[in-house]
């Protein structure tokens, strides 16, 4: 009988990694439109961290418990009604679902799926999903840096941070990373400059790299003080792209005085002190880029998958986990031990 059962994670109320409950639930059947995969490798993200804890935005009829997920790679066992004829059995895919892929076996949408070369790795696969179309959104289609731009990645020996260092230098963009000095090594190997932005004078450090010229964009994955620090290091015309909150929790856990501090930082950014110094802020979420460009979601996907095929990238893989070890998981990417991309399997 367990044969045709699965296995997931779910959360069954906010907390930290505690809340984490094992279920072996039927596999479920696809209706029409979607696809049954089996999970070959799916990714743990900081917004999982967030899901668990209640503070990340999802649709109203999720509620508790809940399966965290962001991205996946599986193989296709069985599909619904009205699905593409390229989809079939045995076939693997790609997605970005945003919760719900802590799972053996799940449901997904065949039209939000991407068809995955065999030849590949499902693990560096899936560091593509989140972490890569992230770092290739946020270059090309937001900051749109050129070659000879030089850029500051936050977080840079991360899953998005390492992503960004290794597309950067593929189109000659000059990269500066921060990472905690044990982490320098990473950020060389990916040919960026390390800095440590907790022991060094950071805007000294950028000032003497970029010879006095400022920066075309940061890369802002900590939010606070660190957007403020980054508008003063762009030259005009420069922008900082936020992507991340890390600078409002601790050990991966919501802390309300960081909250109120990140709050009081950020109004040095109005739009008068941007107006007339040329510099500017935006947000970028995957997710929402997906849902409002899903053209572009399939294209930079498969435009990755491509690269990956040949060779031409390399996703960095701190260490595969397995799925019932979810919670192991979490702790790790939140105590900032952890390295490149984290993928359950």
């Amino acid at each position: 009988m367990r044969d045709k059962l699965s296995t997931k994670i779910i959360a069954i109320k906010r907390g930290d990694t505690r809340v984490f409950k094992t279920l072996h639930p039927p596999i479920p059947k696809p209706g029409p439109g979607e696809i049954q995969i089996k999970m070959e490798a799916a990714g743990v993200a900081f917004a999982d961290i967030m899901l668990r804890e209640g503070i990340y935005p999802l649709p109203k009829d999720i509620g508790w418990p809940r399966t965290p997920g962001y991205d996946v790679v599986g193989k296709i066992e069985a599909v619904g009604a009205g699905v593409p004829e390229h989809f079939t059995p045995g076939t693997r895919v790609a997605a970005l679902t945003v919760y719900g892929s802590y799972a053996r076996h799940r449901l997904l949408p065949a039209d939000q799926c991407v068809v995955v070369p065999e030849s590949l790795d499902a693990t560096k696969a899936v560091a593509l999903i989140l972490n890569y179309l992230t770092a290739w959104q946020m270059l090309h289609r937001v900051a749109k840096v050129q070659a000879g731009d030089t850029i500051l990645i936050h977080a840079a020996a991360g899953g998005v941070g390492t992503a960004l260092l290794e597309l950067a230098a593929m189109h000659g963009v000059n990269a500066i990373g921060y990472a905690s000095k044990s982490k320098h090594a990473i950020v060389t190997e990916r040919g960026g400059h390390p800095l440590d932005y907790r022991n060094e004078d950071i805007e000294q450090a950028v000032d003497t790299f970029t010879q006095g010229k400022g920066l075309n964009a940061v890369f802002d994955a900590i939010g606070g003080k660190e957007t403020s620090r980054a508008l003063s290091m762009l030259k005009p015309s420069g922008t900082v792209v936020c992507y991340g909150m890390l600078g409002i929790t601790k050990n991966g856990r919501l802390n309300m005085l960081s909250v109120l501090k990140s709050l009081l930082h950020n109004l040095s950014a109005s739009p008068l002190k941007l107006l007339s110094a040329s510099k500017g802020v935006v947000g970028y979420n995957v997710d929402t880029w997906r849902t409002e460009r899903p053209a572009f979601y399939r294209e930079d996907l498969e435009t990755l998958l491509s690269l990956l095929a040949e060779n031409k990238i390399d996703p960095l893989i701190g260490e595969r986990i397995s799925l019932e070890e979810a919670a192991r998981a979490q702790q790790q990417l939140a105590s900032g031990a952890s390295t490149g991309k984290l993928v359950l399997i």
